[in-house]
Formats: structure tokens, C-alpha cells, sequence
């Protein structure tokens, strides 16, 4: 068999068949390489993809999809200033040649404002108070409602649509806050006021009709006062028979503690 194939192949006749045969095999792929293979990758037809951000994503979507793209939500986040559904990044990045069919991944703006916990402000500084929950924890001072009290500038309740709101619990990120602030003791003086002896509903009414206010109430058995009364009260004297306009005045009480103001 071989010895044939050798006496063929010495043939003029079976060189010709041999270079038209390599000759096709060569124009085949010269096609497919050069034409059909660009066609099938699309070679050279790439789109400049522009900057998406800050456009409403649904509008996106259409456009890219009518290009011949694939946009995809990977992400969202919360940013106070963007209305939801905004774009804020995009991959690829702007002004990058892309193909036809590509996936387009997108972070869009959310509607939701992530929990964080709310920071111990209570006792601190307003000042420091203000940096914290500004700088830091990136919530608005709606407004500043100031108290009386025994030290000024000082924090002494925070507020959150109206409501005190704790340390450590969950505010919405960026929210507007309240704080309710010491400015110290008025210059403003009141006449001292007793109440040693009388109902405790009668001495927090007299206390307040005096221009001060009530601190503690502390209830403990005493003898020879009748439950309910108030057997002591701090101060008890003060020099000139004067106080600052709303100071404190800690009242004893002689019983039991009610149940709704057990802590």
C-alpha cells in the first residue's frame, strides 16, 4: 500500500490535487479567522460607556438594554442628598470601551437610612456633644431647648421626633436630633420656699408656684407625720432666704415608694 501511495504521490497530477486541497484548507481559514470570527466576537464594535452617575437608574436600565447591555443592582446605599434609586457607582468606569452584551454593575441610592446606635451624649459638654453627633455619627441638630440646672452647657437630654431617645439605642443615620441643655442656675432669686409638713401634692405645687422645681422624692417610714406628707426637704435653710429661679428642692416623704415610679 505504501509503495502505491509513493508511486501516486511522484504523479504530476497528485501534486496539483494536493495544493488545490491546501489551497481550500488555507482559504477556509482565512475566512473564519479574518472574517467570520470578528463577526461572531463583534471586533471593533465597542461602545464608550458614559458616566451613569447621579442619573435615576430605571432610565439607565432602558437605555442600556436598548444598547445591548446588561445592567445589574450589586449594592445600595444610603446618602441623605440623592434621591433613591440614584446611581453612585458604576463598573466599568466612565469613558471605557465595552462590548455589546456586557454586564453593567451598578450601586444605586437607598431609600432607607441604615440603624446606629445613638452615642452617649447625657452630661457632656454641649459642645462636644455637637461635634460627636455631627462629625461622627453624621445626624442633624434640628434644635437646642434649654433647661435650668446646677451646671451650664451641659447635656442633659437628647430628642428624637419629640421623644427622649437613650444611649444606645437604634436612631436612623442622618436623622434630626433635639438637644435639651443646662444653662445653669438663673441670676433670677425666689423666695425660699418650706413645705416640711404638707401633702406632697400640695408642696410640688407650691414649690412650682414659687418658680423652683422638684428634684428627688424619696419615700421612708416616719414617725408622727402622716403617710404622704413631707417630713424633710434639701435645703432646709439657705443664707438670705433666696434661690436661683429653678433650682432643685429634694423632698422625703414619709411611706412607701408608689409602684409607678418604681425604676
Amino acid at each position: 500500500m505504501w509503495r502505491r501511495l509513493l508511486n501516486y504521490l511522484s504523479e504530476k497530477e497528485a501534486w496539483i490535487v494536493l495544493a488545490t486541497l491546501l489551497g481550500l484548507i488555507l482559504f477556509i481559514y482565512a475566512i473564519i479567522f479574518v472574517f467570520l470570527l470578528p463577526f461572531l466576537t463583534r471586533h471593533k464594535e465597542e461602545y464608550v460607556l458614559p458616566s451613569l452617575i447621579g442619573r435615576n437608574h430605571e432610565h439607565v436600565r432602558r437605555s442600556l438594554e436598548r444598547a445591548g447591555f446588561h445592567p445589574v443592582i450589586i449594592d445600595s446605599q444610603y446618602v441623605p442628598d440623592r434621591l433613591p434609586m440614584t446611581i453612585l457607582l458604576q463598573d466599568p468606569s466612565p469613558n471605557t470601551p465595552i462590548k455589546k452584551g456586557r454586564r453593567i454593575y451598578l450601586t444605586v441610592a437607598s431609600s432607607t437610612p441604615p440603624q446606629v446606635p445613638l452615642p452617649r451624649v447625657e452630661g457632656l459638654p454641649y459642645e462636644q456633644a455637637y461635634r460627636l453627633l455631627r462629625e461622627s455619627y453624621g445626624f442633624q441638630i434640628a434644635e437646642v431647648k434649654y433647661v435650668t440646672g446646677d451646671v451650664p452647657d451641659i447635656v442633659v437630654e437628647v430628642l428624637h421626633e419629640g421623644k427622649p431617645v437613650k444611649a444606645g439605642q437604634l436612631v436612623p443615620k442622618y436623622s434630626s436630633l433635639s438637644l435639651v441643655v443646662s444653662r445653669g442656675l438663673s441670676e433670677q432669686k425666689v423666695p425660699f420656699v418650706s413645705v416640711v409638713g404638707m401633702p406632697l401634692e400640695e408642696a410640688i405645687a407650691r414649690i412650682n408656684a414659687m418658680g423652683l422645681s422638684v428634684g428627688y422624692i424619696r419615700y421612708k417610714a416616719a414617725p408622727h407625720v402622716p403617710t404622704g406628707y413631707v417630713y424633710r426637704q434639701y435645703p432646709e435653710k439657705v443664707p438670705g432666704d433666696s434661690l436661683p429661679m429653678g433650682m432643685a428642692i429634694d423632698l422625703f416623704v414619709n411611706g412607701e415608694q408608689p409602684e409607678s415610679q418604681v425604676e
